[in-house]
């Protein structure tokens, strides 16, 4: 279980996420492990990268503890992203999609929901998918 502080922030994001969506407050808090970033670079990435934060189902969020989460809106915004991702898991909204197409469906789910928090926190700013697109089609007939 979180600590105080932490597990009252995931009850303001996840009633955000709620109002922007409609997806339900879940009953059971995720694990938030703040962890350096060669933790989450070494965990997700083949080499340096830009990640920030992510999510395993089972395991919790993963966030770069150098994120302010509880002053900073956009890094705050961060780990609301990778809330979605839990509550996409726990609704199963996008499980009958094949692996590729269910990933980008939920990452651009996700971000949709992370950009609109932001506007209605008053920020311009947004954040998007960067990066190669995937071939699913291409993927599917291997």
């Amino acid at each position: 279980m979180p600590d105080q502080p932490l597990a009252q922030l995931l009850l303001e994001l996840f009633t955000a996420i709620k109002m922007v969506s409609g997806y339900p407050v879940p009953e059971t808090l995720p694990e938030v492990h703040r962890v350096p970033r060669a933790q989450l670079e070494a965990r997700i990435c083949r080499s340096i990268c830009r990640v920030k934060a992510f999510y395993l189902k089972g395991e919790g969020v993963y966030i770069d503890q150098e994120l302010d989460i509880e002053r900073d809106l956009p890094a705050r915004s961060i780990l609301l992203h990778e809330l979605v991702h839990h509550v996409q898991g726990v609704t199963g909204k996008f499980d009958s999609l094949p692996d590729c197409y269910g990933w980008y469906a939920r990452e651009r789910e996700a971000y949709q929901i992370q950009n609109q928090y932001l506007r209605w926190e008053g920020s311009t700013t947004s954040y998007y998918m960067n990066g190669l697109i995937r071939n699913c089609a291409r993927e599917m007939d291997d």
